[in-house]
């Protein structure tokens, strides 16, 4: 059996997380999953809508060097407008980073089950995007979110660590709530 490529590794390890940060949503009800354990720990569903923003921006970012140029599902598919986020401040990159608790608090986010569609709708566009990287496009160049110049692969690296904080913080947020606490063993 071949061993797999850098990209056949960052499409399996993305595929992974994504099904690990929805089954840790999947376990909680609509008010565990909205609730902030603290003023400083944002809940689960912020997380998880968080990383359906990472998830969309990236794949938009991606779609040029795999695909065609397409935009966010966040604006083309009106999830914005239909989630009235009309004139909200999404912080850095629409995407909930550099917001705040208090500001991330007031999001105007709607129930888990449409956050939940959201993130299955942009976890599944990135990693199609990822499914297409070979080894030409891995080590294609790319200016990643930070404006630094960098390659795709090292770019994909960098979101997948980003992720794998997240889904340590729902672990951690489902413990305090009773739950398992854990859905990587």
């Amino acid at each position: 059996m071949p061993l797999p490529t850098p990209s056949e590794i960052i499409s399996s390890r993305l595929t992974k997380l994504d099904g690990q940060l929805l089954q840790v949503v999947d376990a909680l009800t609509e008010e565990e999953a909205s609730r902030w354990p603290a003023t400083t720990a944002p809940s689960c569903k912020w997380h998880l809508w968080h990383m359906a923003r990472w998830a969309d921006y990236v794949q938009a970012l991606l779609s040029p060097v795999v695909d065609v140029d397409t935009p966010e599902l966040w604006e083309f598919a009106g999830v914005a407008d239909e989630w009235d986020f009309e004139g909200v401040d999404l912080g850095m990159w629409g995407a909930g980073s550099g917001l705040g608790n208090e500001i991330g608090k007031s999001l105007p986010l709607p129930s888990v089950s449409k956050v939940r569609a959201y993130a299955v709708e942009s976890f599944d566009l990135l990693e199609k995007r990822v499914g297409k990287l070979d080894d030409v496009t891995f080590d294609a160049p790319f200016t990643d979110w930070h404006d630094n110049e960098t390659n795709v692969g090292d770019a994909m690296v960098g979101y997948l660590s980003h992720a794998n904080r997240h889904l340590g913080m729902l672990e951690a947020i489902s413990g305090v709530l009773g739950k398992d606490g854990s859905v990587t063993v």
